[in-house]
């Protein structure tokens, strides 16, 4: 369905549509909102902006999402409208169903259903290492769930691997000068991927979210255990040949480096092959530094330093400790 409202605002640049996304009240946002909801017979109920993620995000009531995505990250709000369908009722969490979708002002819309439960994210720090190694466990299981998950040889969202690989690599540069790597770490970056070499081998195609951290996945507390209840967010989703960027996202951003929650989620992964420790880290340091819109650095701060991290082999040892 395409709607046509001239409301919400056409040809911004990035950084003028995140300060639009961010800093628009709900005020300004209602129009498109009671339309969404008068058309497709949302119930009634309370609306609210919730500030996650770069689209611009919406509850109403406890039942209903929306998400307004606009035309520069286009492919994030196709991925959702694809994705939801394959993933629903396919997991032992919850993942958003689908209501509608379709484009209002050049906008991608997406209608969810609204999961209930608690954003990891806001209880992960105060957990302790028991209920964390829990959690790291049931990523793992999740994980091996969406290796196995079906869909068509023609599906969308695959991707080419060699040549998807070759992109990311000629890509990832001028991204990592944008964000102001220091000029040592940068000047090690090619050399750092020529010499991982095969780390991006085929493997058989798999569903990769690619961005499984605390901030897209929900928890329900039962007896006082936390358990993972539902997976959110597919906009980077896509059917690859590796199973190195599924881990990658996890393992920085859960495990922070802690060796005991590395090994919960590769072992109930239990997918990840014969390959030492040394072999893995600097596969997956490879992927860390071509990842689509990866900022390496932000990364980096989420594993304490235990020393120096001058080389991209340091830095593989201390980010991930297996």
């Amino acid at each position: 369905m395409t709607i046509i409202l001239n409301c919400l605002p056409q040809n911004l640049n990035n950084p003028a549509c995140n300060d639009f996304i961010a800093n628009t009240p709900l005020a300004d946002w209602m129009q498109v909102l009671e339309h969404l909801q008068q058309t497709f017979g949302l119930p009634p109920g309370t609306w609210e902006k919730i500030p996650l993620g770069a689209n611009a995000l919406f509850g109403l009531g406890d039942g209903v999402i929306v998400k307004l995505v606009p035309p520069n990250w286009r492919r994030q709000g196709d991925k959702e409208i694809l994705v939801a369908p394959l993933l629903d009722g396919k997991l032992s969490v919850q993942t958003p169903s689908l209501i509608a979708s379709g484009e209002i002002d050049h906008w991608v819309f997406v209608i969810f259903s609204r999961l209930q439960g608690t954003l990891l994210a806001d209880i992960w720090p105060s957990l302790d290492l028991e209920q964390k190694q829990s959690i790291m466990v049931q990523t793992g299981q999740l994980l091996r769930e969406l290796r196995h998950v079906q869909f068509d040889a023609d599906i969308a969202i695959r991707v080419d691997w060699p040549a998807y690989i070759q992109e990311l690599i000629a890509a990832c540069m001028a991204r990592h000068q944008r964000r102001k790597m220091p000029e040592g770490l940068l000047a090690q970056v090619m050399p750092y991927l020529e010499a991982a070499g095969d780390f991006a081998s085929a493997g058989d195609p798999r569903f990769i979210h690619m961005d499984i951290h605390p901030w897209n996945l929900m928890a329900k507390q039962e007896q006082d255990v936390w358990k993972l209840s539902g997976l959110l967010d597919f906009g980077d989703a896509i059917v690859g040949n590796s199973d190195r960027l599924e881990i990658l996202t996890p393992m920085i951003f859960m495990a922070q480096g802690n060796h005991l929650l590395l090994k919960s989620l590769l072992q109930a992964y239990g997918e990840i092959g014969d390959i030492n420790a040394t072999d893995l880290q600097r596969q997956l340091t490879a992927y860390m530094l071509i990842r689509p819109d990866s900022d390496v650095m932000f990364c980096m701060q989420q594993v304490p330093a235990i020393g120096q991290r001058d080389t991209w082999e340091r830095v593989a040892k201390q980010m991930f400790p297996l």
